[in-house]
C-alpha cells in the first residue's frame, strides 16, 4: 500500500514539475503521456482494492491537474478538466468493479467447490480426492489409504427408498468427517464407498479402521427410521512416489476381500491378495465366456422317499465344464457370479432349464432350484421368469420347487416375502434350504410361505451316535408336522446315518447313499427304479453314473 501511493504521488509531482518548469519542451509531452496512462491503469490493477485505487488517484492526479489549469492555457485546461473527469469515473466505478471482481472470485470458487466436493456429503468427490491424493503420493513421506463400503447399501435402498439411503450416507460422512479431523482427508467416491488418506503407518490407520467398524454399528435416526448398518474397509500402507492410481488400486484389492470374507471387518493388503484378485478377475472373464460358449449344465440328484424307495424329487445342481480348467466347484464359481450380477443370467437359465428337464420325466417327480438372495433384486422379476420358464415348458407349478437358504430372507425383508407369497399363490413350491445352521431359522417357520424343510447335512453328521442330534431331529420333525410341513433330509452319505434318519418320519432323504449327482440322461434310468438292499448292485451303476459322464452343451442365450 505504502509503495503504491509513494509511485502515484512520484509520478504526480514529477508530470506537476516538468509542466511549471518545461511547459514548452518535449518533456512536458512525456510528463503528460506517462502520468495519463498511469492514471488510467489504476482501477485494472488494484481491483480488488478500492481503497488504494481511491488514494493512487488523487495521489497522482490533484498536484498536477492544478499545474495543468494553473498555465491558463485552454489546451492544458482541457487536459486537466479530462483528467479530472477521469478521475471523477475512477472514484464511482472502483466499487462496481470492486464487486464484479468479488462476484466473479466467489463464482470461481464455487465451481471449484462444485467440481471437486460431493455436493450430498460435501466430502471431496473422486476429482478432488485424487487431486489430494497425488500431492501425498508426490511426497516422499509414508501415507495410508482406507476404502470403506456399506454393507448391503443396495437392501437398504430398495427397502426403504433412496432418500433414507441418501440420509444414511450424510450421517455417516459427517461422522467420518468428524473421526478424521485435520487428520486426514475423507471423500465420497460415488455411492456407498468412501476413501481416507491419512499420514502415518498402518498401524495407527488400522485403528482408525476398527474405530470406523464400531462408528458404523452405532443406531442411527434417518429419515425417521432407525438403522443399524456395518461396514468393510480396505486398508494399504503407501510409501512417498508410489503412484495414487496404484494405491487406489491396491486399496480396493483390500476392500474387495473384507467383503468376499465376510463383510463387517478390516482387510490389509498384501501382494497374495493381488495374486488371488487378478484369478478372481480372470475367472469372471472366462465365467461370461463360458455362458456364451454353453459351458454350463444341470447336474441332477435324486431324492428319495425312505418308505417306498422311489424318487420323488429331483435337485437341480449347476455344474461349470471348462474347458482347461475341468470340472469348477460352485463354490469356486457361484460367489463370482453373485458378485459380478452373472447369477441372474445362470438363474434364469437355470430355473428355465430345470423346468424343461422335469416336464420331460415319464412321473411326476418334482424339482427343485436354488435360487441366490441376489435372484430376489427388484430390478430382477424372478416371479415372472418362473412363470414364463413353466408357460415355456407346459410342467405344472406344483412340480417345481425353488431351494431359498436364511440369508435370502435375513432382515425380514418385505418384498422378498411377498416375492414368495406370489410364487407359493402360482403353486410353486417354497423350500427352506440348509436348516439348522442359521441363528434364527426357527422363526422364520411361523410366517414364511413354505412348503418343505431341508436339514442341513451338518446336521446330520452326529445323529448316528449323539443323542442329543437325535432328540433335535425328534423334536424338529414334530414341529415340521404340527406346521404340515414336508422334512427332506440332506447329506446322507453312509448306510448307518440312513439307519437311524429311517426312525423319524421324513418325507424325502438326499445324499450319496443312494446317488450322486448325475446327468439327465442317466437321470431318466433311475427315477423308476425302486431302491432297496436287494437292488444294491443295481444302487451302486447309478451313483457311479456322475456328473462327468455326460458333460454336454445346455446352450445358454
Amino acid at each position: 500500500m505504502f509503495g503504491a501511493w509513494t509511485t502515484a504521488a512520484t509520478i504526480g509531482s514529477f508530470g506537476a514539475y516538468a509542466i511549471a518548469y518545461y511547459e514548452s519542451q518535449p518533456v512536458s509531452v512525456l510528463a503528460i503521456a506517462q502520468t495519463i496512462g498511469y492514471l488510467a491503469g489504476l482501477s485494472g490493477r488494484n481491483t480488488s482494492r478500492p481503497v488504494i485505487t481511491r488514494v493512487q488517484t488523487l495521489a497522482v492526479s490533484l498536484p498536477f491537474v492544478f499545474v495543468l489549469i494553473a498555465t491558463g492555457k485552454p489546451t492544458y485546461i482541457l487536459i486537466g478538466l479530462t483528467v479530472l473527469l477521469t478521475v471523477i469515473l475512477t472514484f464511482s466505478s472502483a466499487t462496481v468493479i470492486y464487486k464484479v471482481f468479488v462476484s466473479r472470485q466467489k463464482t470461481l470458487l464455487e465451481l471449484v467447490k462444485m467440481v471437486n466436493l460431493d455436493p450430498l456429503t460435501n466430502l471431496f468427490n473422486r476429482r478432488g480426492f485424487v487431486i489430494e491424493l497425488k500431492r501425498l503420493s508426490d511426497s516422499d513421506n509414508k501415507y495410508t489409504l482406507l476404502s470403506l463400503d456399506i454393507d448391503n447399501f443396495k437392501n437398504i435402498n430398495d427397502t426403504y427408498g433412496h432418500d433414507v439411503g441418501d440420509a444414511l450416507i450424510c450421517s455417516l460422512s459427517a461422522d467420518i468427517a468428524e473421526l478424521i479431523g485435520r487428520s486426514g482427508v475423507a471423500a465420497r467416491m460415488g455411492g456407498d464407498e468412501f476413501m481416507i488418506a491419512t499420514a502415518g503407518h498402518a498401524q495407527s490407520a488400522s485403528q482408525l479402521a476398527t474405530r470406523l467398524l464400531h462408528l458404523a454399528q452405532v443406531q442411527r435416526l434417518v429419515a425417521n427410521r432407525t438403522l443399524t448398518v456395518t461396514v468393510s474397509i480396505g486398508i494399504v500402507e503407501a510409501e512417498g512416489g508410489l503412484p495414487s492410481e496404484e494405491a487406489m488400486k491396491r486399496v480396493d484389492i483390500a476392500l474387495y476381500k473384507a467383503k468376499s470374507d465376510g463383510r463387517n471387518r478390516c482387510v490389509s493388503y498384501s501382494p497374495a491378495l493381488s495374486k488371488a484378485y487378478n484369478d478372481q478377475v480372470a475367472l469372471e472373464a472366462e465365467m461370461r465366456e463360458g455362458i456364451r460358449q454353453g459351458q454350463f449344465w444341470l447336474a441332477y440328484q435324486p431324492i428319495y422317499n425312505p418308505r417306498s424307495g422311489t424318487v420323488t424329487h429331483v435337485e437341480a445342481l449347476m455344474r461349470w465344464a471348462h474347458p482347461t480348467r475341468g470340472s469348477v466347484s460352485p463354490a469356486e464359481f457361484i460367489p463370482v457370479a453373485e458378485r459380478t450380477g452373472l447369477i441372474k443370467v445362470l438363474g434364469a437359465w437355470a430355473l428355465e432349464e430345470a423346468a424343461r428337464t422335469a416336464a420331460s420325466f415319464e412321473r411326476s417327480v418334482k424339482i427343485s432350484v436354488n435360487v441366490s438372495p441376489f435372484q430376489f433384486d427388484q430390478d430382477h422379476d424372478i416371479a415372472a421368469i418362473i412363470s414364463a420358464a413353466l408357460a415355456k415348458s407346459g410342467l405344472p407349478a406344483n412340480r417345481f420347487i425353488i431351494e431359498v437358504t436364511e440369508s435370502t430372507i435375513v432382515g425380514e425383508q418385505t418384498f422378498i416375502v411377498d416375492t414368495l407369497k406370489k410364487l407359493r399363490g402360482m403353486g410353486v413350491r417354497i423350500a427352506l434350504d440348509d436348516f439348522g445352521t442359521g441363528f434364527s431359522s426357527l422363526s422364520y417357520l411361523a410366517w414364511l410361505p413354505i412348503n418343505i424343510l431341508k436339514i442341513d447335512k451338518s446336521f446330520c453328521r452326529e445323529i448316528e451316535t449323539s443323542q442329543r442330534a437325535r432328540a433335535l431331529m425328534s423334536a424338529i420333525t414334530q414341529l415340521a408336522h404340527d406346521l404340515d410341513l414336508m422334512i427332506i433330509v440332506e447329506g446322507i452319505e453312509t448306510d448307518e446315518q440312513l439307519a437311524v434318519i429311517q426312525q423319524y418320519s421324513v418325507h424325502g432323504i438326499q445324499g450319496y447313499v443312494y446317488a450322486k449327482p448325475m446327468s439327465d440322461i442317466a437321470l431318466r434310468d433311475v427315477i423308476d427304479v425302486r431302491i432297496n438292499k436287494k437292488q444294491k448292485a443295481q444302487k451302486q451303476a447309478v451313483v457311479d453314473q456322475t456328473e462327468s459322464s455326460a458333460k454336454k452343451s445346455s446352450g445358454i442365450a
